[in-house]
């Protein structure tokens, strides 16, 4: 069937090319006007931030609580401090203040413990207490801000980005403040980096172009050298031109269904045009091996009988495993995906209604010949047409992959690759933080670096008790206690002395007005906790905006309130996230608090604790999706499990590779995974379509095969890392794994495509070979009596072709 739509598709182009090429050009101008209403993310927060996570919680707006608050608080402790120091200096003999004694991590202010290991870094205490200023701080090295304001409106988003980018200039100058040297860190600020360095990449990769388009040209002036310089030339832009087509059309469709455009979507058309020009040397290759066909029409449709499966199972698993990258939960890599596996599969259909048109009008015919086939499946397998001597090489590489030497070399060399790969895996960590999303030598490297310090010494784990305890209440309130008591005993957190819980200081304020009542013979010697001095209490500390109360009926009701739970060594992210997944657990035991953890990074968390597996159902499934695909074209059983199992093998040692360069376990590596698997077909499924397709002997088979493929084969893997080559040299982690990547997937490919696969299928055991449609002619000689062709000349006399 595939080979009737294939010669009729190719019949019809040869009888109108024109209306090919104006049609496709038409349809492409069409839908890339979507262009026009662009629409770019560059919020870095929106572009990795699932949007219906778990984790991503949202204060319910009745409890009165800001969506901010709970980190809004974390300069108090400075602006206290601050105030206290002014106060002594302002004063006549620069007394200091009674209020205050600083410590740390935890001074004194009015009896009260303030904790300021979010404010300082690098202190230096003693245990003697400096009269001067009632301190036992040396020295501090970094003091730390911490800023977060509402920009819920277009206007506000303005004021902040430039406010913060004029900070950002300020502190790269470094002579805003005389002593002082300050950095600044924030979104506004990483998004803008965000965006220079996919700018970046992007002009890096007009470079890369420029490389590819000089492989093309000397591939096809290799094969084509006959046509002329202008023909070879518009061969080489249109091959060049239909991947750029196709981007844009896809982007304009993403942009009429309603969806912006993410930064990492600039690598796109780069990325289809790497992997479209593959069509195109196959295109071209079989051309040139079909020049004895003087018909052109006949010469088109043979050339499409012959590599429209081959083309057809490389496009279209590319387009479903991007596609099932469009599952991906972040927004960027999801959009990222399905741009690209749109590209993918509109270059798939211009191949054949634009490049092969202008291959096929740029060929001079043969006037004096004319081909009558009868239209059999063995006439246009280009192959069997005639008897080709081969290079010597290639007959010494098929007697040695059929030999026992080629098994022997194939079972080491998988042994060796797979200890490597299976060390890389599993010591491959989950791990995702912003930098990866900016470039490296940003000074927002340096800021993070102070960032990561002070997490690394104390982080706070905030909760957000939306159903207060009735402190009245023993029970009630001993489960709250109880929870509590849970969080402080996990293994991160510092325990009860740092935990900042407003409620103990209340109890013990409340315990002792209770005794002092009860001493003057106005309440009774039992002590029960009661809210009766809860405004004397949030008067004296400033009422926070952590605390929310009202008033019923004269009556001060507690309707919400935060604490804060101190942990260590959560610098790393996969750290925090395994720790605030077990506060999550904890707290859920206690569902009459609705108590929840609010953490601004939280949807970006929750990624980093299903990554691994989600990877490895999407390979699966992946994997499963190529399978089926290859089954429509590869009509044997053991073909398909052979390409499977090679696939496989690919997407194993390219985990355990990339494990070894450096490349975290991240939402990142798992689209570039993704993507790597549908590349993994382009290394397989060429050899194996042609060796499956061929008839005679296995030896003879795999030599045409490995002869008419490898080179092309080779090149599109050569023009695709010369295409992605400058984005090495991107300081981006985001960038530099992509190109990592199709690095180690052309060449790990490349080495299982021509080498573990033609062991493999020549090798398979005669039983398990049943169902093989061809293998009973295995031992036929490839012959020319295979074919019916016959030429008929002018004259009208006919004669055989070979």
């Amino acid at each position: 069937m595939f080979e009737t739509i294939n010669h009729g598709w190719g019949q019809l182009i040869a009888e109108h090319p024109y209306k090919h090429m104006i049609v496709s050009l038409i349809v492409m101008f069409f839908l890339s006007l979507g262009v026009i209403n662009i629409k770019v993310e560059n919020d870095i927060r929106a572009s990795f931030s699932p949007p219906n996570s778990r984790a991503s919680y949202r204060i319910p707006p009745e409890t009165g609580i800001a969506g901010c608050n709970p980190l809004c608080n974390l300069n108090q402790p400075f602006h206290l401090i601050s105030n206290e120091i002014f106060k002594m200096y302002n004063s006549v003999n620069n007394t200091p203040s009674n209020d205050l004694i600083l410590d740390f991590p935890m001074s004194t202010y009015k009896g009260q413990n303030l904790f300021v290991g979010m404010n300082m870094a690098g202190a230096e205490t003693s245990d003697y207490l400096f009269s001067s200023n009632h301190s036992h701080i040396k020295s501090v090295k970094t003091i730390i801000l911490w800023y977060f304001s509402r920009a819920d409106t277009k206007s506000t988003k303005d004021i902040l980005r430039e406010k913060s980018i004029e900070l950002f200039e300020h502190a790269k100058n470094g002579n805003y403040l005389e002593n002082v040297k300050f950095e600044i860190f924030g979104d506004e600020i990483a998004n803008r980096e965000m965006i220079r360095g996919a700018i970046e990449a992007t002009t890096l990769m007009s470079i890369g172009v420029l490389l590819l388009i000089v492989v093309v040209s000397l591939s096809t002036y290799r094969r084509l050298r006959g046509s002329g310089f202008c023909s070879i030339s518009l061969i080489v832009f249109v091959s060049v031109l239909s991947p750029f087509l196709a981007s844009a059309a896809a982007f304009g469709i993403l942009t009429w269904l309603g969806n912006k455009v993410y930064t990492i979507m600039c690598v796109t058309p780069f990325l289809v045009l790497g992997v479209g020009v593959d069509d195109a040397f196959i295109l071209i290759e079989c051309w040139k091996n079909s020049k004895y066909i003087k018909s052109k029409k006949e010469r088109i449709s043979a050339v499409l009988v012959n590599i429209g499966p081959s083309i057809t199972i490389t496009s279209l698993t590319n387009t479903i495993a991007f596609g099932i990258g469009y599952a991906t939960p972040t927004p960027q890599m999801s959009l990222f995906c399905l741009c690209t596996s749109i590209a993918l599969f509109v270059d798939y259909i211009l191949v054949f209604t634009f490049l092969t048109p202008v291959v096929y009008l740029l060929t001079q015919e043969d006037s004096d010949t004319e081909i009558h086939p009868t239209f059999k499946k063995e006439l246009y397998n280009l192959s069997e047409l005639r008897i080709r001597k081969l290079p010597l090489f290639v007959e010494w590489y098929a007697d040695f992959v059929t030999s026992k030497k080629g098994i022997f070399s194939v079972a080491f060399f998988l042994t060796c690759i797979y200890v490597i790969s299976y060390f890389g895996v599993v010591t491959m960590k989950s791990n995702f933080e912003p930098s990866k999303a900016f470039p490296s030598d940003s000074p927002l490297a340096n800021s993070m670096d102070t960032v990561r310090s002070v997490f690394n010494e104390f982080f706070p784990i905030n909760i957000i008790v939306n159903h207060p305890p009735n402190i009245t209440n023993s029970t009630e309130y001993g489960e709250f206690n109880k929870m509590v008591e849970e969080l402080e005993s996990m293994p991160e957190s510092y325990g009860k002395d740092r935990t900042l819980l407003w409620l103990r200081h209340y109890e013990e304020m409340d315990r002792h007005a209770s005794k002092l009542f009860s001493f003057l013979g106005f309440g009774s010697a039992n002590y029960i906790p009661t809210l009766d001095n809860l405004d004397f209490f949030l008067d004296k500390i400033g009422y926070p905006p952590t605390i929310k109360v009202s008033n019923e009926n004269g009556t001060t009701k507690l309707d919400a309130f935060q604490f804060t739970i101190i942990a260590k060594n959560l610098a790393e992210w996969s750290n925090r996230a395994i720790t605030e997944e077990e506060c999550r657990h904890i707290l859920l035991k206690y569902p009459q608090f609705n108590a929840t953890i609010f953490d601004g990074d939280a949807a970006i968390l929750d990624l980093l604790l299903t990554v691994k597996t989600d990877l490895i159902g999407s390979i699966a499934v992946t994997i499963a999706c190529m399978t089926v695909i290859c089954s429509f074209f590869i009509h044997t059983q053991m073909g398909v499990a052979v390409v499977a199992l090679i696939i496989s093998s690919i997407c194993f040692t390219l985990v355990g590779f990339l494990s070894w360069w450096g490349a975290d376990l991240d939402p990142v590596t798992m689209v570039d995974v993704l993507l790597a698997t549908g590349f993994s077909v382009d290394f397989t499924a060429h050899i194996a379509h042609q060796y499956y397709a061929k008839k005679g002997s296995k030896r003879d088979r795999i030599a045409i095969s490995i002869h008419e493929m490898s080179m092309p084969m080779i090149e599109a893997g050569t023009s695709t890392v010369l295409c992605m080559l400058p984005l090495i040299f991107v300081p981006t982690y985001a960038i530099v794994a992509f190109a990592k990547t199709v690095f180690l997937v052309v060449g790990i490919g490349l080495i299982h495509g021509l080498f573990v696969l033609p062991v493999m299928i020549v090798n398979v055991p005669e039983k398990l070979s049943i169902f093989s449609s061809c293998q009973k002619q295995q031992t036929e000689p490839l012959t020319a009596t295979t074919t019916v062709t016959t030429l008929t000349t002018k004259s009208g006399v006919t004669e055989p072709f070979l």
